[in-house]
């Protein structure tokens, strides 16, 4: 009996991801009024894949809030399989910093939640 040679899949990403295993929330609607916990499995420098109930249907574009790197990402859904979905990022805030008034809510989450979430050493 011979063994079969392993196949080759291609890789189709143009950048590396990292796996993380990190608190999120998904936010979208007026004043980003519905919202999601998930959990960001992997990032790269433009897009992610989150889980969360396939229940939750995501909206084409929303805000993705990191807390424990203390940014928000304006992202576009990419696909969405079961309790998955891959994500690509638009634009990129740092939460600290940011004075966008549409982020306002995002902020308010974030600096509510963020003390019990963030990193810890």
């Amino acid at each position: 009996m011979t063994s079969k040679p392993a196949p080759n899949y291609m890789e189709r990403r143009a950048e590396p991801r990292v796996s993380v295993s990190a608190p999120g929330r998904v936010m979208h609607g007026e004043k980003m009024g519905l919202w999601a916990d998930c959990i960001i499995k992997d990032l790269s420098p433009s897009g992610a894949k989150v889980e969360l109930s396939h229940f939750y249907r995501l909206p084409p574009r929303f805000i993705l809030l990191h807390f424990q790197e203390n940014v928000a990402y304006e992202v576009v859904l990419k696909w969405r399989r079961g309790d998955l979905a891959g994500m690509a990022f638009e634009r990129r805030h740092d939460l600290a910093a940011t004075d966008d008034p549409r982020l306002t809510p995002v902020v308010e989450a974030w600096r509510a939640l963020q003390p019990g979430l963030a990193k810890r050493g």
